[in-house]
């Protein structure tokens, strides 16, 4: 790939063709910009019900516990939660805190519209209780 991008460029720069070139890392994205509104109702089932099917497969085991309980991460039942301090951490990631876990930072590899998912099955745990 790194050899196709600069004879292209090469190319271009022979023939008098300004030539830009984006280099990206297989399977990540440009961080998102500040997102400050979800484009759907963050209490939407469908939204609710895709967010914990991508927390099910991106945050559960090593870091988060199944359905948000207490696992390596904080517990993320039974809390109030602001969204846009959510998306922000969900976004952005976070520097490791008292267990010395850091969190990733997931707009670099999910789009905004699948972090506001997240942030929507978060949002539906405030109300849950641990049995």
């Amino acid at each position: 790939m790194r050899v196709v991008v600069v004879l292209v460029m090469v190319a271009a720069a022979a023939v008098g063709v300004p030539a830009v070139a984006v280099v990206r890392a297989q399977g990540m994205r440009p961080p998102s910009g500040d997102v400050s509104k979800p484009p759907f109702p963050l209490d939407d089932p469908a939204a609710i019900e895709e967010g914990k099917h991508r927390f099910s497969a991106s945050c559960t085991g090593y870091c988060h516990g199944r359905e948000g309980r207490v696992s390596r991460a904080p517990k993320l039942r039974g809390k109030p939660y602001d969204p846009a301090w959510l998306y922000a951490r969900i976004d952005k990631g976070s520097p490791g805190g008292a267990s010395g876990l850091v969190m990733p930072a997931f707009g670099t590899m999910l789009p905004p519209e699948e972090i506001w998912k997240l942030v929507a099955y978060v949002m539906s745990l405030s109300n849950a209780k641990d049995e």
